[in-house]
């Protein structure tokens, strides 16, 4: 039992100075904790020879290691947060760092594209979103008989065009093999199919340049902010390569830009093709009020009928004799006879009156006088 509280102390002791070390390592002010606990170790000494100055100095100590501890907890806390501030700090000098590095990646790019413009930049990743359709938007593939997408455009939905129904409306597939129509936006081609609209001029043309250039083709498809027209198609721009096939129709005077109530997000360069084509009178624009920009109201066309019927050659009327005309048909003048006989004859024929004005203002019963004998 002798040696037993020896150890204790000497272990209460170890822990004590170890605690104090540790105190010591996170604030250098926790030496005056530690002066404090030597101070009161010392009065209970002399306490225990007699020389009592503080009559209870347990207290002392006791506050010597509260005092260490609450300097601890003060001075820990604000270099914790400290140290994290720093480390914020280098996060963010990182994150900056990263983002120069990454504009100075795109303007080196940029200036790049510009000296060479013709450079495939198809294969970048494309995770493109989904559209309000449900279709699964994906990378264009790169084949013969595919188009690659716009660069720069990430909503593009790829589909195969597998059938041409007229000059800016197709019929297309999609991957899981739903089959729409789609309908071009901003531009209207001349009538081909039309169920109470004849074949308008260039109709057939616009038809069979979209039919040639896409048919049995992958396309790019933007879907225009509002997703069907009134007869339930698709509303969408329709890229092959870097271009829309829309643009192409334009240049080419076969399509002119209407419909304007829908996605205006291109209209700017539909304008400008479309210009090419009306400063060239080509196509649409060769025919004089046939088309006009921007009008919902189609394209003013009206064939001139030519007649195929042969001219009837007039017959005299029966009793008329050796007469030229039938005094009973058209109206007559002087300039439709050769004498003056054969226009007498022809006015006495035609009944009293001289229905044809033959006699002229003299009424004097001669029809035609200044015509020979």
């Amino acid at each position: 039992m002798n040696i037993i509280k020896p150890m204790i102390k000497w272990i209460i002791a170890i822990f004590a100075g170890l605690y104090l070390l540790s105190t010591i390592v996170v604030t250098p002010l926790a030496w005056i904790a530690i002066l404090v606990i030597l101070f009161g170790i010392y009065q209970i000494r002399q306490k225990k020879n007699g020389r009592v100055t503080f009559s209870k100095p347990g207290w002392i100590v006791a506050s010597g290691f509260i005092l260490s501890f609450v300097l601890a907890l003060s001075f820990a806390q604000p270099e914790s947060a400290e140290v994290k501030s720093d480390e914020e700090t280098v996060k963010n000098e990182i994150i900056n760092e990263d983002e120069a590095k990454g504009k100075n990646d795109t303007v080196k790019q940029d200036k790049q594209n510009e000296k060479n413009p013709s450079v495939d930049q198809s294969t970048e990743d494309k995770e493109v979103p989904e559209q309000a359709t449900g279709k699964k938007l994906v990378e264009l593939p790169s084949s013969e008989d595919s188009v690659e997408s716009k660069e720069t455009d990430k909503s593009l939905v790829t589909v195969t065009v597998t059938r041409v129904v007229d000059g800016d409306t197709l019929e297309v597939k999609f991957d899981d093999g739903t089959v729409e129509d789609v309908r071009l936006l901003l531009v209207d081609t001349p009538e081909t199919v039309h169920p109470s609209e004849p074949v308008q001029p260039y109709g057939p043309e616009a038809s069979q340049f979209v039919k040639d250039t896409l048919e049995g083709k992958n396309v790019g498809l933007k879907l225009g902010t509002e997703e069907r027209d009134h007869y339930g198609r698709m509303l969408a721009y329709v890229f092959v390569g870097n271009e829309t096939i829309q643009e192409m129709l334009l240049r080419k005077g076969l399509a002119r830009t209407a419909y304007l109530y829908n996605d205006l997000t291109m209209l700017d360069e539909f304008h400008k093709e479309q210009e090419i084509a009306r400063s060239q009178g080509i196509g649409v624009w060769s025919i004089p009020g046939y088309a006009h920009v921007d009008h919902d109201h189609g394209y003013h066309y009206e064939e001139q009928v030519v007649s195929t019927k042969e001219p009837v050659e007039e017959k005299p009327a029966s009793g008329s004799g050796s007469l030229k005309y039938d005094p009973n048909g058209p109206d007559r003048d002087c300039g439709d006879f050769d004498t003056q006989a054969e226009a007498q004859a022809f006015m006495e024929a035609s009944g009293s009156g001289d229905p044809h004005r033959l006699d002229g203002n003299d009424n004097d019963g001669l029809a035609c006088e200044n015509l020979p004998a």
